[in-house]
């Protein structure tokens, strides 16, 4: 029951795959509702251009001290700043980042690029995580299930293998090779356009590789490479605590899906996603309404997590607990309240 997409558009799910599978959704006055579901343009160029001042005095950072002993701190601190980039992407994923089209795609493309991940597929993945919330052998954005081990959690979390495995898929969409699990949410008209745009990209990164080799230049390595490398962790920590331990096979993200507080600076850069639950039970909001939507349903929710530190402690503490039993998640467990 989903309404047609096109590629400028995102695919917009209402989470019924099936009309016996009904998931969870809290009251909310419809009208009240359709408000928080208006988007706009202001709020996200406001969003994108914090993100890119930042970026900019992170650039600035790294560059005065690219020949001191500092210069490994300030492509940590900017890495971080940079890989922020997936929130806006995120965003712009489900086209309401901006009301305008052609912004949410151009702010889409380029924080993709950044990112490293395809924006097309990248649409159409979301879209079915949307659909299979942490469905086992459904959802194409789940990849991890319960039970976890702590080496598979700092492998993931340190992006051991991030470089290898976003260039082997690039590779792979730009030859129109897809697996099964992709083809079930990619429609054939669409897979010429990720083949070509994963070509696109992939031309963008070897230019930055064979500019700097050619031109005996270390910036794009310590303004782009190697940040994205250092400060991917810290993102991930908080991609973490989205779904990570949490029940698997539920209609009801209130036992999938988990929400955290942040402060003022983390909302900014990660573009209010700390109200997770509320994002996937009503995606359709833009992320500048998210808080007013939680002041709308947060009794009707389970609290949230005390911050990243600490949704990341509960996900360690349940990975020791899978040992001894593999069932466990945190929908039960002690840390994450019950839900009436």
């Amino acid at each position: 029951m989903s309404q047609p997409v096109s590629e400028a558009s995102a695919p917009i799910d209402d989470n019924l795959d099936d009309p016996f599978d009904v998931w969870f959704a809290p009251s909310i006055d419809p009208k009240r509702l359709r408000t928080l579901m208006r988007r706009d343009d202001l709020h996200g160029i406001l969003f994108f251009l914090a993100w890119l001042i930042l970026c900019a005095a992170g650039v600035t950072l790294v560059v005065m001290t690219r020949a001191t002993a500092w210069l490994w701190a300030t492509m940590l601190l900017y890495g971080i700043l940079l890989c922020f980039a997936y929130a806006a992407s995120h965003e712009c994923a489900h086209g309401t980042a901006f009301r305008s089209r052609w912004l949410n795609e151009a702010v889409f493309w380029i924080t993709s690029v950044v990112f490293i991940e395809e924006p097309l597929y990248r649409r159409y993945s979301h879209a079915s995580h949307h659909t299979h919330t942490w469905f086992n052998g459904s959802d194409p954005q789940k990849p991890y299930g319960n039970p976890l081990t702590l080496t598979y959690y700092l492998f993931y979390t340190l992006g051991v293998s991030f470089y290898r495995d976003a260039a082997s898929q690039l590779l792979r969409h730009a030859r129109q090779r897809f697996t099964k699990e992709e083809l079930a949410f990619l429609p054939p008209s669409e897979r010429a356009k990720v083949a070509r745009n994963s070509r696109i990209m992939m031309a963008i990164y070897l230019g930055l590789i064979l500019g700097g080799v050619v031109l005996s230049s270390s910036l794009p390595f310590i303004l782009y490479f190697l940040p994205r490398q250092l400060g991917s962790w810290v993102v991930t920590a908080y991609i973490n605590t989205q779904h990570m331990c949490m029940a698997e096979d539920l209609h009801d993200h209130r036992q999938t899906t988990r929400s955290i507080h942040c402060n003022t600076l983390e909302r900014l850069l990660y573009w209010n996603m700390n109200h997770h639950i509320e994002h996937h039970l009503f995606p359709s909001v833009p992320f500048h309404a998210l808080p007013r939507l939680n002041a709308e349903i947060r009794t009707q929710l389970p609290s949230p997590s005390a911050g990243v530190v600490a949704a990341n402690v509960e996900i360690w503490t349940a990975i020791l607990k899978q040992r001894r039993d593999p069932g466990f998640n945190l929908s039960h467990g002690p840390m994450h309240r019950a839900i009436s």
